[in-house]
């Protein structure tokens, strides 16, 4: 437990968020007096959870917060699929759709006192187009507090894995033109969409976050945020990511 929250809060929170991952159900809120008031709490409710899954870590989505804090949600090794991928809507519920390039690890950043920079990071993974399936806990996505949200690994519902590129460290990411497609029909299309400039700042971010405990190990997934907003699906339709000249991932959602 950690300072300031109550005896028996985090226990209440993680079995909430754990009893509505087995069952596939929605839950409201989280247990009055359980939210996480921090983002320490909200992570440690996280973990918790995890753990209590014995669920597989297969990596982390991460996100660069407005006071300049590490936000990360656990990616569960039972929620990373490779393109092309199906996926029942019913384990989805929420359908939120986003195109992002994330970094998979080649060999590992342990744990260490000395700060890794940009150039330990891009040496030691490989760039990957992917599609985040955005799939909530809660009801009311929206109206959910973003500690609760949190505390739910960043509301991630899965992650396709698409095209891999060993020789992206010549590419400025920050540059890349994003093209959504749902059955066909383009949704979204954007140039530098990213919403940190290049995704390895935030990749960066969350390694350094990392080295004071797990760091991160070979065959891990960073992946760094949107660069065509949240968009939603409905039950049959087909989505494909396009980065121009970069790479495509793809991922039905069956009935």
């Amino acid at each position: 437990m950690l300072p300031g929250m109550q005896p028996g809060a985090l226990d209440a929170a993680v079995a909430a968020l754990v009893t509505a991952r087995r069952s596939r159900t929605r839950i409201a809120a989280l247990p009055p007096g359980s939210n996480p008031a921090s983002l320490a709490e909200a992570h440690a409710a996280q973990d918790a959870t995890v753990a209590a899954l014995g669920a597989r870590v297969a990596g982390w989505k991460v996100a660069i917060t407005p006071q300049h804090e590490v936000m990360r949600g656990v990616i569960l090794g039972s929620c990373l699929f490779p393109s092309p991928a199906s996926i029942p809507a019913k384990d989805v519920p929420l359908l939120g759709i986003e195109g992002e390039i994330g970094f998979l690890f080649a060999r590992p950043l342990p744990p260490r006192a000395a700060e890794y920079g940009p150039d330990d990071v891009a040496a030691a993974s490989i760039a990957v187009v992917g599609i985040e399936i955005v799939a909530s806990r809660f009801t009311d996505y929206a109206g959910t507090p973003l500690l609760d949200r949190t505390a739910d690994c960043m509301s991630n519902g899965a992650y396709i894995l698409g095209t891999r590129r060993h020789d992206w460290r010549g590419t400025d990411l920050s540059q890349l033109e994003a093209t959504l497609c749902i059955n066909g029909t383009i949704v979204v299309r954007k140039t530098a969409g990213h919403p940190t400039g290049d995704p390895i700042i935030p990749a960066v971010a969350l390694a350094n976050a990392l080295r004071n405990s797990t760091g991160i190990a070979t065959g891990q997934l960073i992946t760094t945020g949107t660069y065509t907003g949240l968009n939603f699906a409905s039950p049959g339709d087909r989505i494909a990511i396009t980065f121009t000249g970069f790479g495509t991932a793809e991922v039905t959602i069956t009935r």
